[in-house]
């Protein structure tokens, strides 16, 4: 998997929109705004654009970040801390690439990644 592969999913969260909410969605979600609260999507990606500012909890299948994100980030194949992230909170994941000059304070937890998804899963099911 090429590690810089650009998404151009259906959902996007333009800049200059806030929004305070939980999202729930079947496709890929870009955010390039501002977010507080929690994106489930697990068998897809999440791409945090540069321009944005995402606080809360993510999972998905893979998440890309460019921007700023503060919360807990769930997902079940791999995150990608690009060189302008900024990223402060807890990861689960197999697989976590931070690239060159990406600012991360948190920690990671590789192998609980696939009983995470599932409780997110069973969570979601229960709303």
């Amino acid at each position: 998997m090429d590690l810089h592969r650009r998404y151009y999913p259906e959902t996007r969260l333009p800049q200059g929109l806030t929004i305070s909410a939980d999202l729930t969605s079947n496709e890929d979600i870009a955010v390039e705004g501002t977010f507080d609260g929690a994106i489930t999507v697990p068998g897809h990606h999440v791409e945090i654009g540069a321009s944005a500012r995402v606080r809360g909890k993510i999972v998905a299948r893979a998440v890309t970040i460019h921007g700023t994100l503060d919360g807990t980030v769930i997902a079940g194949e791999r995150v990608d801390v690009e060189r302008t992230a900024s990223f402060s909170g807890h990861v689960t994941t197999p697989s976590l690439a931070l690239f060159e000059g990406a600012r991360f304070n948190g920690t990671v937890d590789p192998a609980r990644t696939e009983a995470a998804m599932r409780v997110a899963a069973y969570r979601q099911k229960q709303k």
